[in-house]
């Protein structure tokens, strides 16, 4: 999970949106008929909202960092605060965020491990937020690919255990399972990815804080971002700043 710098709407979009809160069926709509709030929803630009979404998170999910595109089948519009909480926030850009489909669409006999939205669900409210900077600085990983918070926050780490399951199924303490999308896995590689760089440097006598500096901006910089960034930035951060106590 990464910090996402919230942008305004896309302009196609705030139209649509002024046009459907000064109508009259927008303003008869009750709070909790989820069913005619989510058939105003459904008439926003879902292709235009995206692709701003995605450009916004540097085409990575929201919760999991996996790669994700402007494809309506495996790229959802999340509603970080529920459609059926809340309907002013319904058709609020700033509540919005793109996420990838959580493993709905992995076929094979194995049992199911969803994650992000598909976990989630409709109704659940999230204490973590990727759009609060400060609760983001909490957010650590280890080597073998798990996600955690320091200082520890028990309302985040629920939600990313329980709710978004960002670190698979766990049973009596134990990690019996990967997500279907296989995120454990996908951390600890982009862990190996980031100890691959630093030998490298390392053996050319490169490895200074100048050089993971300018490694750290080249990633924040990238329209795209690899996948699992948030893993990459975190150790070549800690990195970064170990050098720099070094005199390095």
């Amino acid at each position: 999970m990464i910090y996402i710098k919230k942008g305004p709407p896309p302009r196609q979009m705030a139209r649509m949106v002024s046009e459907i809160k000064s109508g009259q069926e927008w303003k008869k709509i009750k709070a909790g008929d989820t069913k005619a709030i989510r058939e105003k929803f459904d008439q926003l630009p879902k292709e235009v909202i995206r692709e701003s979404l995605l450009e916004e998170q540097h085409y990575l999910c929201a919760y999991c960092m996996r790669r994700i595109k402007n494809d309506g089948r495996n790229t959802t519009i999340e509603h970080w605060y529920p459609l059926s909480k809340d309907k002013e926030r319904a058709l609020d850009y700033g509540n919005m965020l793109a996420v990838c489909d959580g493993g709905r669409s992995r076929k094979g006999k194995r049992r199911k491990v969803l994650c992000c939205d598909a976990s989630k669900g409709n109704e659940s409210k999230l204490t973590v937020s990727p759009m609060d900077c400060q609760q983001m600085k909490k957010i650590i990983y280890d080597k073998e690919g798990f996600i955690r918070t320091s200082p520890r926050d028990e309302d985040m780490e629920k939600d990313i255990k329980n709710v978004l399951r960002l670190n698979g199924m766990w049973k009596n303490g134990q990690f019996i399972a990967d997500t279907s999308t296989e995120l454990v896995k996908g951390r600890k590689d982009a862990y190996l990815r980031y100890k691959k760089a630093v030998k490298k440097l390392g053996d050319k006598k490169m490895c200074t804080s100048a050089k993971i500096k300018k490694i750290i901006r080249e990633i924040e910089m990238e329209e795209q971002r690899p996948e699992f960034a948030g893993v990459l930035l975190y150790f070549f951060n800690k990195k970064y700043h170990e050098l720099v106590k070094r005199g390095l």
